[in-house]
């Protein structure tokens, strides 16, 4: 599975915690916990952009991974 594009709602549900799932990427796991006491300490658009572009960016350098097609399955079905 590739990397879904950053336009997709799923990314903002996950950085803003709307949304949560037992993943198995732990980089991503760590990133997430950061990022979502970001956005509930700053829930503006551009923060929230800017957390999605961090984990997607985490999720397309390791694509090759496991654990991150495990997690994308997870989160986009």
């Amino acid at each position: 599975m590739e990397v879904p594009s950053m336009s997709r709602p799923q990314w903002s549900d996950l950085v803003t915690g709307k949304k949560t799932y037992q993943l198995k990427f732990l980089a991503a796991k760590i990133l997430l916990g950061r990022l979502v006491h970001s956005v509930k300490e700053n829930p503006t658009p551009d923060n929230i952009k800017s957390c999605v572009e961090l984990v997607y960016n985490v999720y397309a350098k390791n694509a090759g991974s496991p654990s991150v097609q495990e997690d994308l399955t997870t989160i986009f079905g």
